[in-house]
C-alpha cells in the first residue's frame, strides 16, 4: 500500500479543539489557510468548526485503543500530518485525601497516558511528514505543584518529560510544548469560587508583563508550530506573564 502524500498548507490535528486553547487554535492555523482536523468530544461545539471548513472527529480521548484509528483515518482523508496539537486537559481541584481512584484515573488517562499514544502514532512515516511538529499544553504547575492540584500537577510535569524525549527519539520531527499560567477558560471557570476578583487582581499584580491570555498562548503555539521555530524542539515555554518569577 502506497504512503499517503502531504499536500500544500499543511495538515493538523488539533485534539481538544471544542473550546479554550484548542479551539482557538485551530482557528488561528484554519485562517492561515492550513488544513485542520479537529477532534474533541463535543459535536455541537465541532459542527462550529466545521462552518470554518475544519474536518470534525467526535472523539474521547480516554478511548486509548481508538487512537492509532483516529490518526489513521484523518491521514487518509486529508493527507499526512505536518501537526499535531494536543490541548485536552482535566484538572481535579480537591486534597489528595478526598481524591476518588476514577478521578486519579480519567486525569491521568487524559493529560498523560492519550498523548503518550497519540504520539506514539504520530512518530510513524505513514501518519506525519519528517518535518512534522508535535506540540502540548502542558502547565506552570508542572514545575510549581500546589496543595489541591497535586495529581494535575504531576500529570504536566510527565508530559514535560514526554516532551523532551519525543525531541530525541522522533527527530527529525519537532517535540515542543507551552506551559500557560492561568487561563481565564471554560476549566477555570468551572471553578469561580476560587478563581473569583481577588485572585485575578493579585495575578495581575504579580505578572510583570500582564496576565496572560488565550490569545498570548495561541500565538506561541503558532510560532513553535512555525518554519521560524524550526530549530526549536524539546522545549517549553512558558507563557504566564511573569507570575513565576
Amino acid at each position: 500500500m502506497s504512503e499517503p502524500m502531504s499536500q500544500p498548507g499543511g495538515h493538523v490535528l488539533v485534539v481538544g479543539a471544542s473550546s479554550g486553547i484548542g479551539r482557538a487554535v485551530a482557528e488561528r492555523l484554519r485562517a492561515g489557510g492550513t488544513r485542520i482536523t479537529a477532534l474533541a468530544r463535543r459535536a455541537d461545539r465541532l459542527a462550529e468548526l466545521e462552518a470554518l471548513g475544519c474536518a470534525a472527529v467526535a472523539a474521547d480521548v480516554t478511548d486509548l485503543p481508538a487512537i492509532g484509528g483516529v490518526l489513521q483515518a484523518a491521514v487518509a482523508e486529508r493527507g499526512l500530518l505536518t501537526g499535531l496539537v494536543y490541548c485536552a486537559g482535566v484538572q481535579v481541584i480537591k486534597p489528595m485525601r478526598s481524591l476518588g481512584v476514577e478521578e486519579v484515573e480519567r486525569l491521568y488517562r487524559t493529560n498523560l497516558v492519550a498523548p503518550t499514544l497519540f504520539a506514539a502514532s504520530f512518530g510513524s512515516a505513514r501518519v506525519s511528514t519528517r518535518d512534522a511538529v508535535f506540540c502540548a499544553v502542558s502547565s506552570v504547575a508542572a514545575q510549581r505543584p500546589e496543595p489541591a492540584i497535586v495529581p494535575y500537577a504531576a500529570s504536566k510535569a510527565g508530559l514535560d518529560a514526554l516532551i523532551k524525549g519525543l525531541a530525541r527519539e522522533l527527530a527529525p520531527r519537532r517535540a515542543v510544548g507551552v506551559a500557560p499560567g492561568w487561563l481565564d477558560t471554560e476549566m477555570t471557570q468551572a471553578h469561580a469560587r476560587l478563581y473569583g476578583a481577588e485572585f485575578k487582581d493579585a495575578l495581575v499584580k504579580r505578572s510583570p508583563a500582564g496576565a496572560a491570555s488565550v490569545e498570548s498562548v495561541v500565538d506561541a503555539i503558532a510560532f513553535l508550530m512555525s518554519p521560524q521555530a524550526r530549530h526549536v524542539t524539546g522545549e517549553i515555554l512558558r507563557v504566564d506573564g511573569g507570575a513565576m518569577l
